[in-house]
């Protein structure tokens, strides 16, 4: 694993980047670096984007610190799939693997479809997804936590951001990659589903 410096120079790049007015997305960033540290390096700047400026250290707020611990541990657990040559299974991969839909996992994980949907097509910020999600998906999944936290860094299926409106067929823009509180508020969840996951909203 590279040093903790490398990732802060590769954070201050990126936002001078931004700050120069170059539009660049944080995959096509990261794909520019060297394809050992790549997983890492995008859960690091994800963790910084969330969190804010990389480079002047701050006592860190108990949330601030489970959010690194969290950031840490995705990385952590793609980079020893990555040395132990394993292939890269994201969520939709696992998933299928128990022959399970998206709709009855969702069921039993008390979670709007929508919501997991959207899981499935990175479009929800891994330094976001609470712990006890992360656990509850190992078990119905009946996966290591591990390998669920690289699933949730591995790419996700091609054409998953390709999405075509339900009315008229027309490709939608691209969506945009939030929170996991977002993504819950704007998955209209139900309330049996708020009340499961009040307490990490």
């Amino acid at each position: 694993m590279k040093d903790r410096s490398y990732f802060i120079e590769a954070a201050l790049r990126y936002e001078e980047l931004l700050e120069s007015g170059v539009v660049i997305s944080l995959d096509a960033f990261v794909a520019q670096e060297p394809p050992e540290v790549r997983e890492e390096l995008r859960a690091f700047l994800e963790f910084n984007l969330t969190l804010g400026e990389p480079d002047e250290p701050a006592a860190l707020t108990v949330t601030e610190e489970a959010l690194a611990d969290r950031a840490l541990a995705l990385a952590h657990a793609a980079w020893e799939r990555e040395l132990r040559g394993e292939p890269m299974r994201n969520l939709t991969d696992l998933r299928r693997e128990r022959q399970l839909s998206v709709g009855r996992l969702a069921r039993q994980l008390t979670l709007p479809v929508s919501l997991l949907a959207r899981l499935e097509r990175g479009k929800v910020r891994a330094t976001t997804i609470p712990e006890r999600l992360i656990e509850r998906l190992a078990h119905a999944l009946h996966t290591p936590v591990a390998t669920i936290r690289a699933a949730l860094l591995a790419p996700p299926p091609v054409g998953a951001s390709a999405r075509l409106h339900a009315d008229d067929g027309i490709i939608e823009p691209e969506e945009p990659t939030v929170s996991f509180a977002q993504a819950f508020v704007d998955s209209a969840p139900t309330e049996e589903e708020r009340a499961a996951w009040a307490d990490v909203l």
